[in-house]
């Protein structure tokens, strides 16, 4: 353990994310020091000041998280070496520039439409259903909405999904699978599918992936197949993490549970302070190859800085009564997307995706409440949501 804190040393620390306290530990740690070595070369930066400059450093590198996460050795270190979030310098910045077309606003423009059907088909049986017996809102809805965004995104053949991919996501078993499971699952998958498709037309993302831009640059073979892999897995897991997370937050606060379902306005607002409040992606990484002083902590070259948007994201310093969950808060400073050259380029399609599902949902029920106590995922430990939401509802007639 961590000195008198009582917390893991080290990479360890990612197991606070299944424990019930976990905000009052972050909280803790926060007021211990802003700057706080955890030991094992991992210091954690809790401060949303000093989070959010350390963020846009040049000096920082990428940093070794998602590795750790998963294990130094792990069987999907070679696909997490490859993705976008672990490149720097020039070669971050030509790969970002490939990928970031996936998510430029025509893009994301035209699948606003495809996005509020696929909600509504899962709505209407959802509630349905709910307002007769509890249901699973994580593997009905919000699991399931994002699964069939990405699916579009990669015009993958349904069938072929539901066999290959999706029950990577969802299903009784997920919750026991190891961390790596998924990455480990989608590498051989999308290799195939790539030396299939040469010299063919697929009309999704791995097309985009690979052809080059306007000077000629392209993604090698190596780092398609990694991006595929990390667009898949961060776009369904952190997505359905903000959808149940903002459901929970709102059932777990009727006041402004009530007043996002009569104004639909209401919405983004709620969405956004869940961001804030409950980050279903609550931590980023970045390695010092230098000596990097913040906030009057030196920390040594080959260290690695942890990131807590959990912590940061409630620094009284910056938002004024931090703990409450308030819909109407100003909470665009909010750091859970990241900052800087690494900011998330999915942002703006989570953010959309969990607007039109809650546009569709309190269109048709109401009375959301939740009927079982929640149990926080652990097969993934930089993604914290319930691995199941069951919850009951009253049915809108129409």
């Amino acid at each position: 353990m961590s000195d008198s804190l009582g917390i893991p040393i080290g990479w360890r620390i990612l197991e606070l994310g299944v424990r019930d306290d976990y905000f009052d530990i972050w909280k803790r740690i926060r007021e211990h020091a802003p700057v706080h070595d955890a030991g094992e070369g991992v210091f954690l930066v809790t401060e949303w000041e000093l989070v959010n400059s350390a963020l846009r450093s040049p000096i920082l590198r990428a940093g070794s998280g998602i590795s750790a996460a998963f294990g130094q050795d792990s069987p999907v270190e070679s696909v997490i070496r490859n993705w976008l979030m672990s490149l720097n310098g020039d070669e971050h910045r030509l790969a970002r520039g490939l990928v970031s077309r996936v998510f430029a606003p025509r893009s994301l423009a035209e699948l606003e439409p495809i996005i509020r059907q696929t909600a509504r088909k899962l709505v209407k049986p959802f509630v349905e259903t709910a307002s007769q017996v509890p249901a699973d809102f994580v593997s009905g809805i919000a699991a399931r909405l994002p699964s069939e965004v990405v699916r579009n995104l990669f015009a993958i053949d349904a069938a072929e999904w539901f066999a290959h991919v999706e029950p990577l996501f969802l299903g009784e078993q997920v919750h026991l699978q190891d961390g790596f499971a998924a990455v480990q699952a989608l590498t051989p998958y999308f290799q195939d599918k790539i030396r299939q498709s040469r010299g063919k037309t697929t009309g999704g993302i791995v097309d985009m992936l690979s052809s080059a831009d306007r000077q000629g640059d392209c993604l090698s073979e190596a780092e398609v197949i990694a991006n595929s892999v990390l667009i898949v897995t961060a776009a369904i897991d952190t997505t359905a993490g903000l959808i149940a997370n903002t459901l929970y937050e709102l059932m777990d606060n009727p006041g402004a549970l009530t007043r996002v379902q009569a104004d639909a306005v209401l919405i983004p607002g709620a969405v956004d302070e869940s961001l804030r409040h409950c980050p279903s992606a609550p931590s980023s990484t970045r390695r010092a190859p230098v000596d990097f002083e913040l906030g009057g902590t030196v920390v040594p070259a080959g260290s690695d800085l942890f990131f807590s948007f959990t912590a940061a994201n409630r620094d009284p310093k910056k938002f004024t009564n931090p703990e409450v969950f308030d819909i109407e808060r100003d909470a665009s400073a909010l750091l859970t997307f990241g900052g800087g050259a690494h900011f998330c380029l999915g942002a703006g399609l989570a953010r959309m995706e969990a607007r039109l599902v809650f546009e569709e949902l309190f269109a048709a029920g109401r009375d959301f409440a939740l009927q079982q106590p929640i149990r926080w995922r652990a097969n993934n430990p930089v993604v914290r949501a319930p691995e199941a939401l069951m919850v009951s509802c009253e049915a809108i007639s129409t």
